[in-house]
């Protein structure tokens, strides 16, 4: 028992220390919607919505109590659902992978709150990422043999384990799909790496390190033409952290910082749906090591707080909140009548 808390424990620092560095995901292309993110200002951890201005709070769920904040919501292609990590005590996994929470699963909410559903039952699946058609998720899954978080795909209604594309020797996790999903951006520790921010294509061939050594970043999303990344670095310390944004191409030929706070976290990044501002989190106005959310253009100016008090008694690992801004949904179209293969008019509906 001693040895499994050990193992337990040190897998739970190590995974703070990377995930640190960037607990956000690929934003789609299309028209600004709704930011959803985690918060416990109700008393318990629970999702919410929030329009890019900072209006229109709303509490979409309301899951029973959990220490578990790693939730890192992430909307579908089309911005009518989430798909977001959860705890589940009663399932069995990875023997003290999360001693404090239970196990976690997948599970897809629509963006209302409605139509809860689960999708892994395994109890060892998380920082799960949408395929930009909508029927796969790429998702960390732990490793029963070395409890290690390995990189894996799977069809969103199959519900199976998935299928493996990274070593399970190798800590790997926070994966998102270029938005022509065609390859996939990772945090790894490959080459025995503090972290680093990866690529491959989506079978897992061709992996190639993005970043150098010493930068120890992480990335965190990738803009919606697909041309850059956001990452952020921690230099192997809980604090500073600045966001960084980078070339995908050019790699680090093109590395731009774009926060300048020197004593604060600045966490979570992600684009926009139309690649012009990014949203992020940070403590930078806190005693307490509590996360506000904040937007900002692309290249790091017009810094604006949209809401604050989020994590009530602090986020002393830097992790909460996890943004994402999905896609407005776009409005539905269905033909009332044909005549000579012509449509007559169209009832249009959101």
């Amino acid at each position: 028992m001693r040895n499994t808390k050990s193992l337990a424990k040190t897998m739970l620092i190590g995974l703070a220390l990377l995930i640190i560095a960037s607990p956000a995901w690929a934003t789609f292309p299309g028209k600004n919607g709704k930011i959803v993110f985690v918060g416990n200002q109700s008393g318990t951890w629970q999702l919410y919505t929030i329009n890019p201005d900072g209006s229109g709070m709303d509490q979409i769920t309301s899951l029973p109590p959990t220490n578990f904040e790693l939730w890192l919501p992430t909307f579908s292609p089309d911005g009518r659902r989430i798909l977001f990590a959860h705890d589940t005590a009663e399932n069995p996994c990875a023997p003290g992978v999360f001693p404090a929470t239970g196990c976690v699963d997948l599970y897809v909410i629509n963006a209302d709150g409605s139509g809860l559903t689960r999708l892994t039952d395994d109890g060892l699946s998380w920082f799960g990422k949408w395929s930009p058609d909508g029927a796969s998720i790429v998702f960390g899954h732990i490793s029963k043999r070395t409890n290690q978080v390995v990189i894996s795909t799977m069809k969103v209604e199959a519900n199976p384990n998935g299928t493996a594309l990274t070593s399970e020797f190798w800590l790997s996790f926070l994966p998102t799909y270029t938005p022509d999903g065609k390859r996939i951006v990772f945090i790894s520790q490959l080459d025995g790496l503090v972290s680093a921010a990866w690529i491959m294509n989506t079978d897992g061939s061709n992996q190639s390190r993005l970043t150098p050594a010493a930068l120890e970043a992480g990335p965190s999303d990738v803009s919606p033409d697909g041309q850059r990344i956001l990452m952020v670095s921690h230099n192997n310390t809980a604090s500073p952290n600045e966001i960084l944004s980078m070339n995908l191409e050019l790699r680090e030929r093109d590395l731009t910082q774009l926060t300048h706070t020197q004593k604060a976290h600045n966490n979570a990044p992600i684009y926009s749906p139309d690649g012009r501002k990014i949203v992020f989190v940070s403590d930078r106005f806190s005693s307490n090591l509590s996360l506000d959310l904040f937007t900002m253009n692309a290249d790091g100016s017009d810094v604006a707080r949209i809401a604050s008090g989020l994590t009530l008694g602090g986020c002393p690992d830097g992790n909460c909140v996890g943004p994402s801004w999905g896609p407005k949904p776009k409005q539905c179209e269905l033909p009332v009548s044909v005549r000579d293969g012509k449509w007559l008019f169209l009832i249009r509906f959101s």
